[in-house]
């Protein structure tokens, strides 16, 4: 049903919040400070929930402009879904690593002011958690995204968004291509576009031969980026693609359950609070469960709790707060007749589209972040 394809998507974000928090609680805390339990035990190729997380942010964003009213409108939709939960996870995890310590990733208060702004990659600052680096691509998205829809151009997405492709694979493969590899996504933007190809490709069909041709080769981009890497990562890469395919045509509704939809409505704040403060946890209980992969267990539990808690107690209710000051504010102003904004180079006449994309059972998010 086409209501449990959407809702897919949140049970998509969920496994790759949850794979993520594998990754880190295994693989990278092992490089960082050492686990009793084998190697074996490690989920090392749980960092391609990042990859996925781009995918899954390009399809909802772009679905989003559909009721996006003018430029300050998404502008605010953006700011007030990122930065409560952000703003309280940063507070969290600086004021428990100056507290109790984490070896080798402490942080300024200067630090943590600019990380404040999620700019941080910009002014070369490190991360007040090391999950955070991934929301600077996030926004370099959103803006690019802006500029096409402020400029009338997002019916032209199609063509944008091949010259898009082209400059990734020559900034990679190529030549780096100074200051826009970061303001352009010009590494991570395949996957972004992808999402929006799978976007077209479920909701355009009459755009479907050139988005199909464009698919392919995005994918093919995207694959040779990970080449040098090893078979098992290009792999990876292609599962990523064969599964969102298989997502948005409706083979994958069976894991629209209780939960993975959970893992979904709290994957922005798990995603946000599990690192430094699971690592805070990991080595301090390390002592009682000497070479058992059950270390993982607590962290795991704990940072599932508080991420339900945040996205409650703090994400809800301030998106809501922030929600009611910005209409009070609008509707204080002149009404102003919305255009249409198309979403295809190639469409044809408005087709009806679904009245609303659903996103979790706790509440609608829009992005990995």
């Amino acid at each position: 049903m086409e209501k449990n394809r959407l809702l897919f998507m949140d049970s998509l974000r969920g496994i790759a919040a949850f794979l993520v928090v594998l990754y880190h609680y295994t693989s990278t805390y092992r490089s960082l400070y050492g686990h009793n339990f084998p190697k074996q035990f490690d989920f090392a190729y749980g960092n391609y929930g990042v990859e996925l997380f781009f995918m899954i942010s390009g399809f909802v964003i772009f679905f989003s402009f559909k009721r996006v009213k003018d430029g300050k409108d998404f502008l605010f939709k953006r700011v007030s879904r990122l930065y409560p939960a952000y703003w309280f996870c940063a507070i969290v995890t600086f004021a428990s690593v100056q507290l109790i310590g984490l070896p080798g990733l402490e942080t300024t208060f200067t630090d943590f002011l600019v990380n404040l702004t999620m700019f941080q990659k910009l002014a070369g600052v490190p991360e007040v958690d090391g999950v955070y680096w991934t929301l600077f691509y996030e926004w370099m998205f959103y803006l690019m995204l802006l500029v096409i829809f402020v400029t009338r151009k997002l019916d032209k997405i199609l063509y944008i968004g091949a010259v898009w492709m082209v400059l990734n694979f020559v900034n990679v493969h190529v030549y780096e291509i100074p200051y826009a590899s970061k303001l352009l996504n010009l590494y991570y933007g395949v996957f972004f576009y992808s999402g929006i190809l799978f976007y077209l490709l479920k909701y355009k069909p009459e755009a479907r031969r050139h988005v199909q041709v464009q698919l392919a080769l995005a994918t093919a981009v995207a694959l040779s980026l990970y080449m040098h890497k090893g078979l098992a990562d290009v792999c990876i890469i292609a599962g990523i693609y064969l599964v969102f395919y298989l997502s948005i045509s409706g083979k994958l509704d069976f894991m629209s359950n209780k939960v993975f939809l959970f893992l979904g409505s709290i994957s922005y704040p798990l995603y946000l609070f599990h690192q430094y403060i699971g690592y805070i946890i990991i080595t301090n209980l390390k002592p009682y469960f000497g070479n058992s992969v059950l270390l993982v267990v607590p962290p795991i539990i704990f940072s599932i709790v508080c991420a339900y808690l945040i996205a409650v107690y703090v994400e809800q209710p301030m998106a809501q707060l922030l929600k009611n000051w910005y209409k009070k504010l609008s509707d204080s102003k002149p009404a102003t007749e919305k255009e249409p904004v198309p979403t295809s180079g190639f469409a044809r006449p408005k087709q009806e589209e679904p009245e609303k994309f659903r996103i979790g059972s706790i509440a609608p998010s829009t992005e990995m972040s």
